[in-house]
């Protein structure tokens, strides 16, 4: 069966795959946006400026200053802005659980399709954003 290339199908695998990792972390207590700050925070330490910049950018003011808040007060995050032991679990937790639904999800697609995939749902985006910004 063929399904059509357009938003809604676009917006339905985006919507089913958030799902699953809203699950995920909801298991591990952990919010959105405290998850995207784990992952920013993940490759090496942020100035708090610089993270709250850059979660800004991504969510918001409200969203970027209470994952940055929640995070130091729950331990996951020293002053620097820097993981600590239990942040670094935290975000090894939740990304172990990321690869295995990613596994299950596609997994066995070969890495052609995934390419093409990649690929055009890069430029869909690309496209998106230069028609908002006009």
């Amino acid at each position: 069966m063929s399904h059509p290339f357009n938003g809604l199908v676009i917006g339905q695998a985006g919507r089913a795959t958030r799902a699953l990792l809203d699950r995920l972390l909801a298991e591990a207590a952990t919010t959105f946006p405290e998850w995207v700050a784990l992952v920013l925070l993940s490759d090496g330490d942020i100035a708090e400026e610089d993270l709250v910049g850059q979660l800004t950018a991504r969510l918001g003011d409200v969203e970027a200053g209470h994952a940055v808040a929640a995070l130091a007060a729950n331990g996951l995050t020293s002053a620097g802005v820097t993981l600590t032991d239990a942040g670094r679990a935290r975000f090894q937790r939740i990304s172990n659980g990321v690869d295995r639904i990613a596994r299950k999800l596609y997994g066995d697609l070969s890495a052609e399709d995934k390419a093409t995939a990649g690929r055009v749902l890069a430029e869909v985006t690309a496209r998106a954003e230069a028609e908002l910004a006009a």
